[in-house]
């Protein structure tokens, strides 16, 4: 069939035609689809050569701390806050089970962190290990 309905000029407009989301095309010139692949099953392998195996740190402390929930009033100074819940902070080391109180407070919290991780390590029993501490 030959017309012109189909939105390309010129050459034959062979088939039915269609409206398609770039126009009215005959079958000549209408959208093709794409060519599918077939997907190849072949693997390909490789094999890291053999090394000596690697020792992975251990974890031999944690420290928790929970930052705490507050808020900055209007009216107050800058950097002070309300404390609905205080920040707060504990050590545990896992190498001899030895476990901090909690301590409660902005100040407090900044001052522990500053120096627990030495403090203990000086006075732990379990020192010799190698490891590292987590924090």
């Amino acid at each position: 069939m030959t017309g012109g309905l189909c939105d390309v000029p010129g050459g034959s407009h062979d088939g039915r035609h269609r409206f398609y989301p770039c126009g009215w095309r005959c079958t000549t010139h209408a959208p093709q689809a794409r060519p599918t692949t077939t997907p190849t099953n072949t693997t390909t392998v490789t094999r890291r050569p053999q090394t000596q195996p690697q020792e992975r740190p251990q974890i031999t402390a944690a420290l928790r701390i929970d930052a705490g929930e507050g808020f900055a009033a209007k009216d107050a100074p800058p950097g002070e806050f309300t404390w609905k819940t205080p920040p707060r902070a504990r050590y545990e080391c896992v190498a001899c089970n030895w476990r901090s109180e909690i301590v409660t407070g902005a100040i407090a919290v900044r001052t522990f962190l500053n120096h627990i991780r030495a403090t203990h390590k000086a006075a732990c029993p379990a020192a010799n290990t190698e490891g590292a501490h987590a924090a």
